[in-house]
């Protein structure tokens, strides 16, 4: 085996082979180290340079078929007499110390990428989890642990739980690209605060934001670009409606003495929270028209919950104002306390929902980044490497990247 294989093929160069042995189901490949002529201290600069024995190391290399393959080298130690510290000189085809080829590691990127997990890579060349891990970890931190945000004008904030126990982060995403451009712990204003420093330092203008209706992100906006339109999402405004609608659903079969009517109040849930243009069994709306016909709570609740999209369906911000109002009036006559809350939540925040007639962005977007999320953690059975978990947070936009565990 030439000098020119082993560069062509492993990366390998300033070494040329010696010899080959078979031994543990593996291969390695001897190499002799080719040294340069003249040493150089790389402390002091000096040539008063000796030899100072040698290490022994075995790297992992690209396999041979099914069998791990490993370059067996002798690294050159070094003493300087003049400022007397002693080093070792570099491996050219390896990360620092880490103990694979540039080649290998790529390799490992590689087969992430085609969708197996760390463990099926781990097994197919006969390494550790760890190490792998600790490739794929690299990689991520070398590319995305510092996220480019010049440019960033529209944004989206929301938060998702890490784990049981009332855990969770914060991303922010860049609402134009796509990509999460900040990780925070928690979800209070304080998982925030490592942004809006870096849109401090790159002068960064947020023009747009959108987020739930969280005090913490309400307030941590107002604080830090409170130039910028913040809208709040639709669809978590929605969702306040529909919690509602299945409180009043909850509080009416708990009072319902009639078993039959029980039964059926229990089992319609799905009709009552399903938009009424998604209902295209006839069977289930005549369960519906039923249920609506016979229960003036529910029949309330549902018509509500039904109308409620009209307030950003108006020709006019203005149009949308009164059409809030109406709602909130109509929501507040029920008596329906899981409604009159919601009425009142929607009127103290009137501004943020209204701002959708300035900038119609939803946190859509996001809700399909924390859908990947899921399948992620479910994927890799929870993250407990809170950095790494951060890093494939950070790399989840590249469809290349791998995402499983």
């Amino acid at each position: 085996m030439n000098a020119s294989l082993l560069y062509q093929a492993y990366g390998v160069k300033n070494y040329s082979y010696g010899s080959t042995e078979y031994k543990d189901n593996a291969i390695f490949l001897n190499l002799k180290t080719i040294l340069p002529q003249k040493h150089v201290c790389p402390h002091c600069g000096s040539r008063h340079v000796i030899r100072n024995g040698t290490v022994l190391r075995h790297i992992h290399n690209l396999p041979f078929g099914s069998k791990a393959c490993y370059l067996s080298l002798r690294i050159q130690r070094y003493w300087c007499k003049e400022c007397e510290k002693a080093w070792q000189s570099d491996i050219p085809f390896t990360h620092g110390e880490v103990s694979y080829t540039y080649r290998f590691s790529r390799y490992v990127l590689d087969l992430l990428r085609m969708g197996n997990t760390i463990l099926d890579v781990a097994r197919h060349l006969h390494v550790g989890w760890n190490m792998v891990k600790g490739i794929h970890k690299k990689y991520l931190k070398d590319k995305y642990s510092r996220p480019d945000i010049k440019g960033v004008s529209r944004i989206g904030i929301d938060e998702f739980a890490t784990r049981k126990g009332h855990v969770y982060k914060t991303i922010v995403v860049d609402l134009d690209t796509g990509r999460i451009i900040h990780v925070g712990d928690g979800k209070g204003k304080e998982a925030l605060a490592g942004f809006w420093k870096r849109v401090r330092r790159n002068k960064v203008k947020i023009e747009i934001v959108t987020s739930d209706l969280s005090a913490a992100f309400i307030a941590s906006v107002m604080e830090n670009v409170p130039d910028a339109i913040h809208v709040y999402d639709k669809f978590h405004v929605s969702r306040l409606v529909t919690d509602a609608v299945d409180k009043v659903r909850r509080s009416v079969y708990a009072q319902e003495t009639d078993l039959e009517k029980r039964k059926i109040i229990k089992g319609a849930r799905w009709l009552l929270l399903t938009k009424d243009k998604d209902v295209f069994d006839d069977e289930k709306k005549r369960r519906l028209d039923n249920i609506l016909t016979t229960n003036t709570p529910l029949f309330h609740a549902y018509y509500l919950k039904e109308d409620l999209d009209q307030i950003w369906s108006r020709e006019s911000k203005e149009e949308g104002e009164k059409q809030l109002a109406y709602w909130c009036e109509r929501a507040r006559e029920t008596k329906l306390q899981p409604f009159v809350k919601v009425a009142n939540t929607l009127m103290a925040s009137r501004t943020g929902i209204l701002a959708w007639y300035d900038a119609p962005l939803t946190n859509a977007i996001l809700e399909g980044i924390n859908n990947k999320i899921k399948v992620m953690k479910r994927r890799a059975y929870g993250y407990r490497d809170d950095e790494y978990f951060n890093l494939l947070l950070l790399g989840l936009h590249d469809k290349t990247n791998a995402i499983r565990g």
